[in-house]
């Protein structure tokens, strides 16, 4: 089953946050597609939404269209199982698909014969538009038509289309969070550190750095371009650094546990270089 270019197809987005915003903007671009946006209160975002992209809005569950073709649920962990009640008691045949990297498929099992996962591995901010095509997207469904069927309507958003498993993307999502909100976490608290004891100007001077860093991340195994005071075992510079660390207790505590994971993952390279020589 494929997208067929000569039906209008109706999608339903559920909610109007981040992921939201961005699947509504990429789908506006194409003339196939009607969309409706269904949030519980009228927000600002949702206000926002209409307005930017002329779409339909509608807070009322009664309103809403059970013949819709994809419903997407982007809304929040923890509200996917109340969605999924509603979505029930509509009787509809269209896919279902949420955009959660930790929720399973089986979540979805009563809301229609055809669900699935559509899952983007990136972080978004409403607003702020990304280059869909770079980013993969993670994909599985309930049965082979819905597979096929989600492949096509991946495919216009991403040039990187994965088939994964419920228990599959935990892990990747798991790895994402690591990646991406802790190393961004780390940005913060050198951004505060630099506030409180220089200025927080002096932030713009760490951005070449940071730029550096992800860059040579990206190619290979990542510790082993890891560089600092830990990876050479530079216990006088770490002291040093403790020490102006004393009146942040947790940025110290902090310090010492990265510190401690760099020198572990740094002895591991050595013995798997000495293994493979």
């Amino acid at each position: 089953m494929a997208l067929k270019k000569d039906k209008k197809i109706k999608v339903l987005i559920i909610g109007s946050g981040n992921i939201a915003w961005h699947i509504v903007s990429h789908l506006s671009f194409f003339k196939r597609f009607e969309i409706t946006v269904i949030n519980r209160t009228n927000s600002l975002r949702l206000i926002q939404l209409q307005k930017e992209f002329k779409v339909k809005t509608i807070t009322d569950w009664k309103k809403v269209n059970e013949s819709s073709d994809v419903f997407f649920i982007c809304t929040g962990d923890n509200s996917i199982k109340q969605i999924c009640t509603k979505i029930s008691k509509l009787k509809t045949k269209g896919l279902v698909l949420h955009t959660s990297g930790t929720t399973p498929l089986s979540e979805l099992k009563n809301t229609s014969k055809n669900t699935g996962v559509f899952y983007p591995l990136q972080t978004f901010t409403f607003g702020q538009s990304v280059l869909w095509q770079e980013v993969p997207v993670f994909i599985e469904a309930g049965n082979k038509k819905s597979l096929d069927y989600l492949s096509s309507l991946a495919g216009l958003f991403s040039k990187t289309v994965v088939k994964s498993n419920s228990e599959n993307r935990l892990k990747l999502h798991l790895a994402a969070v690591i990646a991406g909100n802790f190393s961004n976490a780390m940005y913060a608290s050198a951004y505060s550190y630099l506030d409180k004891e220089l200025n927080k100007s002096y932030f713009k001077y760490l951005c070449p750095l940071i730029n550096v860093t992800a860059k040579k991340a990206i190619f290979g195994n990542p510790s082993l371009v890891q560089t600092g005071p830990a990876a050479r075992d530079d216990k006088k510079t770490q002291r040093k650094h403790l020490e102006l660390l004393k009146k942040q207790p947790e940025l110290k505590r902090i310090y010492k546990s990265i510190s401690k994971l760099i020198s572990l993952q740094k002895k591991t390279d050595v013995k798997l270089q000495t293994k493979i020589k």
